[in-house]
């Protein structure tokens, strides 16, 4: 065994919850972290500032990891890397989301950013957390012509065949249709597209208000005045004749001063070809961008689509490890609660240890340290000590409370204070006399659901609200999943307030001594963002005992119940 640390990489570090974890087992330093949002890397510097006093070096900081050449900037000054962990945001494919002109989540791209990067410095073990739905068909990624080299001969994935709708069907699609097909190989679609994003969004918000069209048609007349002069110029090129006639019948409608029955119906009649068309274009231009393969266009009697070939995330993340030398885990997903978190969070993660350090043995998953859901730790043991202290409701108002002297049982309570005496970020969001309404009438573990549909009316479409939307905590249970808890309006179990930054990031596990940065929402997305330090320490003792770096003071030992005995 050594008594060196290890030196780690935190790929999208956040607010730094998964790096805590890994932290907190004293074996481990972090040599550099690479996080883009501004606020949750000032998160990040302020509360490692204390491990770094104590490290040989400065931790190196980094914003977009598509601009980091590893090898140059990271192992040149460290010569050797030991350990990288971090959470790339993925974001699931769904056909039925057609609302979003965006097709393909360049977030998907950060997974390989991830890959390259265990590639590039060649640790001696990883970990890659993600959420627990990157197992499921939707996480993919579009099949295209350069992968055929890494996916087909390489890696040896299967393809599955897919239809990715680009738009409904309209009176030009006969025409459209031989456009594309003709269009692939020059691959010119921008060309074709409105180049004024703001035109195209005020003319996309009309086409939806054709009920309060008066209303509506008045108020765009005024925005849209300076287009008028120069309409038909608003295009580099036209794909189609019939096209230019439909843009130009539109600027004709809405600058004239007055619109009769007859001509509002020309008019709508006229926008949704043009947006349609112009979201099709659009979609095709992302493709062919990302030189998705497409085996063919085709239309039916509602939509218009390509059929491509997709692959799994998981699948190739798997075999990609693999190729590159590594053991993983064939289970994948963890339930935070089993960690000692008062939330049922469960989570995705992959543990990749290179060959060397394991031989035969088989990577796993930390054991759960809590087996019984009986044995929980609950809503009340993290937070019950907090209900007296009335929050603050602006980040400048001093968030400074000192705490009220309790005798504690509570190992997780006695774990979340931390090394202090105050408690900091104990801010809510401000409470509004309509919400105030519906959080007096909730009872605990109920959500907006089941308010009265009196109090719904603000709500343009209250069936499609989500499950947590206000939800009143229960403090006898273990909470939800963690999000942003501020846009959900989570509830207090006992008081109708809001949930504080404090008591969001409790749940989190995030002791009182980690403090937060930037605005009150950023704090509340940073916290939802982050891996439950408690999980991230539980994965890393795991990760250290393959690499023969035992923790002396194990998560275990902190963490379990009083009411159970030790298993060892």
């Amino acid at each position: 065994m050594s008594n060196k640390k290890l030196l780690a990489v935190d790929l999208f570090s956040g607010a730094g919850g998964l790096s805590l974890g890994f932290l907190q087992t004293g074996q481990v330093e972090i040599a550099a972290a690479v996080e883009n949002n501004k606020s949750a890397q000032k998160t990040y510097k302020r509360n490692h500032e204390r491990f770094e006093r104590q490290s040989c070096h400065k931790i190196k900081y980094f914003d977009d990891i598509r601009k980091i050449d590893f090898k140059e900037q990271i192992i040149k000054d460290f010569k050797n890397i030991d350990l990288v962990f971090g959470g790339p945001p993925c974001q699931g494919f769904s056909n039925a989301n057609r609302q979003k002109t965006e097709l393909i989540s360049s977030n998907n791209q950060l997974v390989k950013e991830y890959v390259r990067a265990i590639e590039e410095i060649a640790p001696k073990a990883f970990v890659m957390e993600n959420v627990k739905a990157m197992s499921s068909s939707k996480h993919k990624f579009f099949y295209s012509k350069s992968d055929h080299q890494e996916v087909v001969n390489e890696l040896q994935l299967s393809l599955n065949p897919e239809k990715i709708i680009l738009g409904k069907t309209t009176a030009l699609t006969d025409r459209l249709i031989p456009f594309l097909k003709n269009s692939l190989d020059t691959r010119e679609f921008s060309k074709y597209i409105l180049h004024d994003k703001r035109l195209f969004s005020k003319i996309s918000h009309i086409s939806r208000k054709e009920k309060e069209a008066d209303l509506y048609l008045a108020k765009a007349e005024k925005g849209l005045q300076r287009y008028f002069t120069d309409w038909e110029q608003q295009h580099d090129v036209y794909w189609d004749d019939s096209y230019k006639d439909e843009w130009v019948k539109v600027g004709e409608y809405l600058s004239a001063l007055e619109h009769n029955d007859s001509s509002k119906e020309s008019l709508f009649k006229s926008l949704m070809e043009i947006i349609e068309i112009q979201k099709i274009l659009m979609r095709m231009n992302e493709i062919t961008a990302n030189n998705i393969e497409i085996s063919d266009i085709l239309f039916d009697n509602k939509y218009l689509y390509i059929e491509a070939k997709t692959y799994s995330v998981l699948d190739y993340l798997t075999s990609k490890f693999k190729k590159l030398g590594y053991a993983i885990n064939e289970e994948h997903i963890l339930n935070s609660a089993n960690f000692g978190a008062p939330q049922l969070r469960e989570r995705l993660l992959i543990i990749g240890v290179k060959k060397e350090f394991v031989a035969d043995t088989q990577v796993e998953l930390p054991p759960p340290i809590i087996k019984e859901p009986s044995h929980f730790y609950t809503v009340k043991d993290a937070i019950e000590d907090l209900e007296d202290m009335v929050p603050f409701t602006s980040i400048g108002d001093g968030t400074s409370i000192l705490k009220q002297s309790k005798k504690n049982n509570n190992p997780l309570l006695e774990y979340l204070n931390g090394n202090t005496d105050s408690i900091e970020n104990h801010v809510m969001t401000e409470t509004t006399e309509t919400a105030l309404s519906r959080f007096k009438v909730l009872e605990p573990g109920q959500n907006f659901h089941h308010l009265d549909e009196t109090y719904k009316q603000t709500y343009s479409n209250p069936n499609r609200t989500q499950n947590t939307v206000y939800l009143r905590l229960n403090y006898n249970m273990p909470s939800g999943t963690v999000l942003n808890v501020r846009k959900s309006m989570w509830i207090h179990p006992s008081k109708n307030r809001a949930i504080s930054i404090r008591e969001a990031a409790r749940l989190q596990t995030f002791p009182d001594d980690f403090i937060f940065e930037g605005s009150k929402d950023s704090q509340y997305q940073q916290i939802g963002n982050a891996v439950p330090p408690l999980l991230g320490r539980a994965v890393a003792e795991q990760v250290l005992k393959y690499l023969n770096h035992p923790v002396e003071n194990a998560l275990e030992k902190v963490i379990k119940p009083l009411n159970i005995s030790l298993s060892r």
